[in-house]
This record gives structure tokens, C-alpha cells and sequence, in this order.
């Protein structure tokens, strides 16, 4: 595996819930279970999210600046 980078969801409290008590009952990280899950496939038929979406990484080409306009260009009249 190469590097790793972060990222943050959120969930609703049942399903936190839910891995912390699979985290406990298997000796495995609860990001460990958030990782398997998002590259296990959704069923026999269809590819993981993560193979979905990966030809996508590195896709997009940008300058570094943020993607936001300069709000001098709006000023009303």
C-alpha cells in the first residue's frame, strides 16, 4: 500500500455505533473497517468504490489557488 491520505465523513450515531462495537469485538481499528468496506465490492457483480473512482484520481488539472472568484469582480455599481 502506498502513502495514505485523510479524510473525514460523518455518520449518522447508530452506524458509529455500530462499527466501534465491530472494532471491539474484532481487534481491528474502526478505520480499518471504514478502509475494507470502502474497497470490498457492493456485491459478486460490481467493482469496489474505490476501483469505480480510482482511473479518476490525478484527473483534474489546476493551479493551487482556491477555486473561489474574487469578489472584487462583483461589486455592484
Amino acid at each position: 500500500m502506498g502513502v495514505m491520505k485523510g479524510i473525514t465523513i460523518k455518520l449518522p450515531e447508530t452506524t458509529l455505533r455500530r462499527l466501534k462495537r465491530q472494532s471491539r469485538e474484532t481487534g481491528r481499528s474502526v478505520a480499518a473497517l471504514v478502509r475494507e468496506r470502502v474497497e470490498a465490492p457492493l456485491d459478486r457483480s460490481s467493482r469496489s468504490v474505490y476501483a469505480m473512482t480510482s482511473d479518476l484520481a490525478g484527473s483534474l488539472a489546476g493551479g493551487r489557488r482556491a477555486a473561489t472568484n474574487a469578489r472584487r469582480r462583483f461589486r455592484r455599481s
